[in-house]
């Protein structure tokens, strides 16, 4: 049976994120994790405390889990078996990363375990979705809901950074070097996996690739006429990619002016909603993470942010709104539903003329 791009994209999702898991699980997390105390002006030891990005492993941990279901769902399909099945499945995988978490487990044998046993439980996980499911595949809401949150992840695939303002030692610039890596990985697979899941046919190839194309290239531009010496600003940034993702992962339902209008203004008022939430519910999830883990606080002054499952959240959201603002009728249908009258009343039918020579 001949692999499809799909499946073979599904499959190359999954293997990469159980290894990446174990390495942030095994290798990265006890690096940044802090330790000990510290001696106070007042004379009195207190225990070290997190900071803003401490526990960015946590977050690379995240999106490989949600990447691994985004891999099931493209080796399975999106049938309502296959989505449970993968989405219980996910579930279970990010209790087991509190439970590592917890245990602070360390050390390359380790790191090999993890990678091993998060492989065959992706795999099991793949191959029992798919018998589930029967060939079934998911509706048009289901397939651009899932494929705007594959989406909304690439995006949030390159926000995890290391707390440190300089690299102290050759050690944590390779660490950066290898996130660097990690999230460009981690976006493109993001990225591939939602073409994959977007509703086929696309109404429009040619539209929906100049849509996207425009929406990136305006991000881009907004982002470098916004940049600094220190780098670009956080919150100018993140608003116009927000657009930039909806406006692109809805493109393929465009089929006219009204629906590319509605989605526009959708994406600028989303942009700082989702922002607020990026934040609010993103501290929500941080903190609860950390406490169950048993990890130390983040300091009051900086915040904890579970970026992935919050990115999910918008995800879900902003797509079901951009499903029903793309579901508008076109220009063109408007206008036809208005000009045309009531469809006039059927005479009586005409009798037969008799046959010649009757």
């Amino acid at each position: 049976m001949r692999m499809t791009w799909r499946t073979a994209c599904g499959w190359l999702s999954g293997l990469v994120a159980a290894v990446v898991w174990a390495v942030a699980s095994a290798r990265y997390m006890p690096i940044v994790q802090p330790t000990g105390s510290w001696l106070g002006d007042d004379g009195v030891t207190y225990p070290q405390l997190a900071s803003n990005n401490t526990y960015w492993p946590r977050d690379v941990r995240h999106l490989a889990v949600l990447l691994a279901l985004a891999g099931v769902l493209l080796i399975a399909g999106l049938g309502r078996r296959a989505l449970v099945t993968g989405s219980v499945a996910a579930g279970g995988w990010l209790a087991a990363d509190l439970l590592v978490d917890r245990l602070d487990l360390s050390g390359t044998v380790t790191v090999v375990l993890l990678a091993a046993a998060a492989t065959v439980y992706f795999g099991a996980t793949s191959l029992t979705a798919k018998r589930l499911s029967g060939g079934q595949d998911g509706g048009p809401l289901v397939r651009h809901v899932a494929a705007g949150t594959a989406a909304m992840l690439a995006l949030a695939s390159l926000l995890p950074v290391t707390p440190w303002i300089e690299h102290l030692s050759d050690a944590q610039l390779r660490i950066e070097i290898e996130l660097m890596a990690l999230k460009l990985g981690f976006a493109t697979l993001f990225a591939v996996a939602a073409a994959g899941l977007l509703p086929r046919p696309v109404r429009n190839v040619r539209l929906t690739l100049g849509v996207t194309a425009v929406a990136v290239a305006a991000a881009l531009a907004w982002i470098c006429l916004t940049g600094s010496a220190m780098g670009p600003d956080f919150t100018q940034i993140m608003p116009v990619a927000f657009v930039a993702v909806v406006v692109a992962a809805a493109a393929p339902r465009i089929n006219g002016t009204a629906p590319l209008l509605g989605l526009i203004f959708l994406g600028v008022f989303g942009a700082f909603a989702s922002l607020a939430v990026l934040y609010l519910a993103g501290m929500l999830l941080g903190g609860a993470l950390t406490g169950l883990a048993g990890n130390p606080p983040v300091n009051g002054a900086d915040s904890d942010l579970a970026t992935p499952l919050a990115a999910v959240v918008i995800g879900i959201g902003m797509s079901l709104a951009s499903y029903l603002v793309t579901s508008a009728p076109t220009t063109a249908e408007a206008m036809g539903s208005e000009t045309a009258g009531p469809a006039e009343p059927a005479g009586p039918a005409t009798p037969a003329e008799p046959a010649a020579g009757a």
